[in-house]
Parts: structure tokens; C-alpha cells; sequence
């Protein structure tokens, strides 16, 4: 049977101001980053300003995805071979996979009940004279502790990274998700509040961070001083002063990410609201947890919104077996709702082991990861209904259906 999708929760939104942007880059003729200088930035050095600017950051580079965005910083910070970065148990695997390709060693830390994010307390036991470096993940839209994190990282002389792939524009104090640490890093994949269908971006306040993140994304090759432009001629120039490769995003994906800058205020404006509505409803539920953000996360943003719930509430349904009947009743695919992450050491995409890029040292063996105990992160698959943002869309009448099912699940 093909599930007929609704409307009014499809993700992302092409509307005809995305399709103008598009048939800007044709008219322009220059289509990617390498092209020729036409007289005008390309869009990606657009995007890089204009993102920059709104998160209140020096410096912003375009990526090819989120993923891409965490091994230049990774490499930008000079962590390879023989280092360890602390990153949590609880996240998408690219979080881990990232250290890896830098063939430095991911080391897993706990998860805290409060949001799923890191366990700052647990950070420290977990630091030996090999560890360079955290990864903050913001889960979902709700920050780490970062005071807590950077604390310990200052302590330490640790270098931070925030993976900010799911937390665009949150706020802790006054500062934006990923301009808090050394490096922050961004995915614009297709699920993401701001997309681009694949694509990343990396900011920094550093100057010489920046340089090296530039030349790390397009083989050595970073932009021309203003002065320097000519056109016909590329406005990125060879430095190779750090070895890079082709992380490059199209001028398409930049056109498309400038165009959904200009909703992304409104639409979070429209996530806020219905989060309260939701919050309200699900209040009224038995054992049901609301995930509430540290004090410190002045504003927060949605990626999706997570439900954890007691099994013994719901009939001892795990979330698995919870979602395939909401899914059902509510005509809504995987996309939109599923379980969340498992745990990093238990997902069976982390598998380093099986590829020989890897060294042995930092791949280690199945059984390494495996038997690992993270129990918070481990039993987020179990009990934690992820909802995707979109739905944070689509009105109050969405929400008032998930409700009526959740209750009539608990019979």
C-alpha cells in the first residue's frame, strides 16, 4: 500500500521564490565555487556572510555536508593519529565516524536524562593524556552545558567543537549555538530546519582557523583578497599551506540555502508556537516526560521535538512498536516520526571494524564497541518518539491527533 502524504507536513518546502533562486545561478553562469568570477560574489561566499552575520560569528565556509564539516574541523585543529575526542554515545553516527577519518579515536560518554545531550559530569573520567578535543552535540534542538563543557575543557586544555547539525539559531546566553566553542559545525541536509537537500558549513572566530577550513574544503585553495578580483578569472586562489580535497558546496545548494534564510525566523517563530500547544497536551498525559533545556539555552530551536515515555504507561510498548501505530492512524512515514538514535556503540551503521581505512588502533573490534555500557543512551531507542519539525508546521489540528492516538494506545 502507498502511503498518501499530507500536504501540509512535507519537508523541504520548494516554493517559487527557491525556483527563481535556482535560475539565478543558470543566468549567472557560474555554477559552482571553482567557476569564474562574474562580477559578483558567488553564492556561496554570499551565503558564508549572511550566515555569519545572523549567528554573530567572524567567519563561516561552506561545506559539502555536515559531516564533511566535522573532519575539517577536526583536521583544522591539527587531531589525528593517536589522539582521542571525547564525543557522547547518544547522536547521529557521522558525530564518531568524523574522528575516524581523521584516524583519531572516538572515546563515548554518556548522555544526561535532562535532554540527551553529553553528561558533563561524566567528561572528565573519561579524559587521558591522549584526548585533544570535545564534540558538543546539540541534540534536537537543545544545547549541551556548554559553561560545563568549556569549563572542563579550559581545565584540561581540550579543544572544543560544537556539532550543531540539529540546533540552527538556538541561543545559550547570549551567544548562538556553534560560536560558543573552538569551531562550530552545521548540516543543511534535506530533514534539516535549513536545508539545501545535502550540505554543511563550519564557523570560527580564528582568523588562521579560517584560512586553514577554506583550503581543507577546496584542495588547497582559499578566496582572493576583494582587491584581487577579475573577471573571468577563479576568486579563490592555491595557498597549500594544509592538504585538502573537494568538500565544495554547488552554487545551486547556496542559492537554495539564501532563499530559506529568509523564512527560517518565521517558521521557528511558528515551531515555538506549537511546541507550547504540544507541551501543554502532552503534559496531560501519564508518564509522559517533557525535555526541558538547561536555563542557560536562552532560545531554542527545533529540529524535532522528542517524546520520551514510560513503556509501563503505554502498555510496554516500546517506541518502535508505539510509532508504527501512530504512523499507521495518523498517515505519517519514517521520515516525519521515528525512534530515536541508537546508541552510537549499538547502531549497527557504526561498524569501523569492516573497513580498512581505518587504523586498527582507533577501528578496534566489534567487540570493543559493543559490549561499551551508555545506559541513558542506549535506552533512548527504546523510549524516546522522535517527531520531525515539519509537523511542528502543519497547526494545532496535527497535534490534536497525535494526542487522541497516544491516549488511545494506553487504552
Amino acid at each position: 500500500m502507498i502511503m498518501q502524504r499530507k500536504k501540509s507536513i512535507e519537508w523541504p518546502i520548494a516554493d517559487e521564490g527557491l525556483i527563481s533562486a535556482l535560475k539565478g545561478v543558470i543566468d549567472n553562469n557560474r555554477w559552482s565555487l571553482s567557476g569564474y568570477w562574474t562580477g559578483q560574489d558567488s553564492y556561496n561566499a554570499k551565503f558564508e556572510k549572511e550566515f555569519a552575520k545572523k549567528n554573530k560569528v567572524s567567519y563561516c565556509v561552506t561545506v559539502s555536508s555536515g559531516s564533511t564539516a566535522l573532519i575539517c574541523a577536526l583536521e583544522a585543529l591539527g587531531i589525528g593519529e593517536g589522539d582521542q575526542v571525547i564525543v557522547p554515545a547518544l547522536s547521529w553516527v557521522a558525530t564518531a565516524t568524523a574522528v575516524l577519518q581523521v584516524n583519531a579515536e572516538p572515546v563515548l560518554v554518556d548522555v544526561c536524562e535532562q535532554n540527551y545531550c553529553i553528561d558533563p559530569e561524566k567528561i572528565e573520567s573519561a579524559i587521558t593524556d591522549r584526548t585533544k578535543a570535545i564534540i558538543a552535540v546539540h541534540l534536537c534542538g537543545a544545547m549541551a552545558q556548554m559553561d560545563r563543557i568549556m569549563e572542563i575543557a579550559n581545565k584540561y586544555n581540550l579543544k572544543v567543537i560544537e556539532d550543531n547539525a540539529q540546533t540552527h539559531f538556538s541561543m545559550w546566553k547570549d551567544k548562538y549555538a556553534g560560536t560558543i566553542a573552538d569551531i562550530g559545525t552545521f548540516s543543511f541536509q534535506q530533514g534539516k530546519i535549513l536545508t539545501c537537500g545535502e550540505g554543511g558549513a563550519v564557523v570560527t572566530d580564528d582568523y588562521e582557523l579560517y584560512k586553514k577550513i577554506q583550503q581543507l574544503r577546496c584542495d588547497g585553495r582559499a578566496y582572493v583578497e576583494e582587491t584581487a578580483k577579475k573577471y573571468g578569472f577563479m576568486e579563490i586562489e592555491a595557498l597549500g599551506e594544509i592538504h585538502g580535497t573537494n568538500y565544495n558546496l554547488s552554487e545551486f545548494q547556496a542559492a537554495i540555502l539564501l532563499h530559506n534564510m529568509e523564512k527560517i525566523d518565521e517558521q521557528n517563530e511558528l515551531r515555538q508556537k506549537n511546541v507550547e500547544y504540544l507541551v501543554e497536551k502532552l503534559s496531560e498525559i501519564d508518564g509522559i516526560k517533557i525535555v526541558k533545556p538547561y536555563e542557560n539555552n536562552s532560545y531554542r530551536t527545533y529540529y524535532g521535538y522528542i517524546i520520551p515515555f514510560d513503556k509501563s504507561k503505554f502498555n510496554n510498548m516500546n517506541a518502535k512498536e508505539v510509532i508504527e501505530r501512530l504512523s499507521r492512524k495518523l498517515n505519517i512515514g519514517s521520515f516525519y516520526i521515528h525512534p530515536l538514535y541508537p546508541a552510537i556503540h549499538k547502531s549497527p551503521l557504526f561498524c569501523p571494524w569492516t573497513n580498512k581505512r581505518y587504523l586498527k588502533d582507533v577501528a578496534k573490534t566489534e567487540e570493543f564497541w559493543r559490549n561499551q555500557s551508555h545506559p541513558v543512551a542506549e535506552s533512548a531507542n527504546e523510549n524516546v518518539i522522535f517527531l520531525l519539525h515539519s509537523l511542528l508546521l502543519s497547526g494545532t489540528a496535527f497535534i490534536d491527533e497525535l494526542i487522541e492516538e497516544l491516549i488511545k494506545i494506553q487504552g
